[in-house]
């Protein structure tokens, strides 16, 4: 994501952070395919998602349900501007880009009520797979299921 807004040059604080402990940097074939696809992994350490970390977002973005859950469960005030990445990225196609005046957190809260009024129910299709333990071409097609909701969702942030 960070990757996607830094080329339509927004300046945003993007974080990643795991559901569960991790010590070290990013798993080395996530190294790997970040490199293939030019992107530099050097600040890319493994953090957990903590309360803090989850006060402080605008939008938190989860690959799995499970991922949205924990989250959620870690501060519920937080549910609201959590979804999968499929789920927004699709919702946000249909609330249309990010207003020249508007910020982060309205779009998202638009995002949001689209959601509600949906009977916020996510669908199979918005979670991507977690890679870990598989072969390199299961972190690839990641990176590509990633990107290809990333790259309108970086569009429809920056805005009209």
């Amino acid at each position: 994501m960070r990757h996607h807004l830094d080329v339509r040059g927004i300046d945003a604080h993007v974080h990643s952070a795991g559901t569960r402990p991790w010590v070290g940097g990013a798993a080395p074939l996530t190294v790997e395919v970040l490199r293939e696809r030019g992107i530099d992994p050097a600040d890319r350490d493994s953090r957990e998602l903590t309360p803090d970390l989850l006060a402080a977002a605008d939008l938190v973005i989860g690959m799995t349900i499970t991922h949205v859950d924990v989250a959620a469960r870690r501060l519920p005030q937080a549910r609201p501007r959590t979804f999968l990445v499929g789920e927004v990225a699709r919702l946000g196609r249909k609330v249309g880009p990010r207003g020249v005046d508007e910020s982060l957190a309205a779009w998202v809260e638009r995002v949001d009520e689209l959601r509600s009024a949906n009977g916020g129910f996510a669908r199979p299709d918005d979670e991507v797979d977690d890679p870990v333990g598989l072969p390199i071409t299961a972190y690839r097609r990641m990176a590509d299921v990633l990107d290809s909701a990333l790259l309108p969702l970086a569009a429809l942030l920056a805005g009209t």
